[in-house]
């Protein structure tokens, strides 16, 4: 499958042509395409070591919660909620994290929770990324998954395309009272699986979009 990604900006509000490949160059992803709502109280949930708190508009309003020590807040998410109020944080961050939580559900209505205004995730496409990994002849281990013999530090817990993870962050957000500003997602050229007829089988969004962004505002109060 080629690799060459392509972000579908146009016309988006919220935009940037950086690319990242790391948690540090994420955060700078986040600040330069996400900046304008990264003021008043910020929530960086799975902060990791807050390479964030220095892109935000006032890092002194930053707040970092992760599992690990060193974080502003030190949190297990699979057993406890976020230590905060209601509507506490005018922009609530959690990329890339979701994924990793057997509570998925119950973090995602905790993150609605504590958002003044707005929450962005982003998810990957774990069902891209295999397709990829069939395609290109890859005999090394898939990477978040499989059976080592040794229990793993870091895995995904759920298994999703690019269409169940916009329903899922649409459809929970919805029913926590938020409606969708913007939605993303990189795009790169479908790999080819032809049918009899000739139609390309994997040419769908499942196949071709990588890490969903979604940025979520609070619906207006009916």
């Amino acid at each position: 499958m080629p690799d060459t990604l392509v972000l579908e900006s146009a016309g988006l509000e919220y935009a940037t042509d950086f690319r990242y490949h790391d948690r540090a160059s994420k955060a700078r992803y986040i600040a330069l395409k996400y900046g304008t709502i990264l003021q008043g109280a910020v929530l960086d949930v799975g902060c990791d070591q807050a390479p964030l708190r220095g892109l935000v508009a006032d890092p002194t309003r930053y707040t970092g919660v992760d599992r690990h020590p060193g974080a502003d807040f030190c949190v297990d998410l699979e057993r406890r909620r976020l230590p905060f109020e209601e509507r506490s944080f005018d922009t609530v961050v959690c990329t890339d994290v979701l994924e990793h939580l057997d509570r998925v559900h119950g973090v995602f209505d905790d993150l609605c929770r504590v958002a003044r205004e707005r929450v962005l995730v982003s998810l990957p496409n774990p069902f891209a990324n295999f397709i990829a990994w069939i395609y290109e002849g890859r005999r090394t281990k898939f990477r978040f998954y499989g059976l080592p013999a040794d229990p793993p530090d870091d895995r995904h817990r759920w298994f999703f395309g690019h269409d169940q993870a916009v329903a899922f962050i649409t459809g929970r957000g919805a029913r926590n009272g938020f409606e969708v500003e913007q939605l993303d997602a990189e795009e790169s050229p479908a790999p080819v699986w032809r049918d009899e007829r000739g139609v390309n089988r994997l040419d769908h969004p499942d196949f071709r979009r990588g890490t969903v962004w979604c940025l979520l505002r609070r619906a207006p109060a009916a």
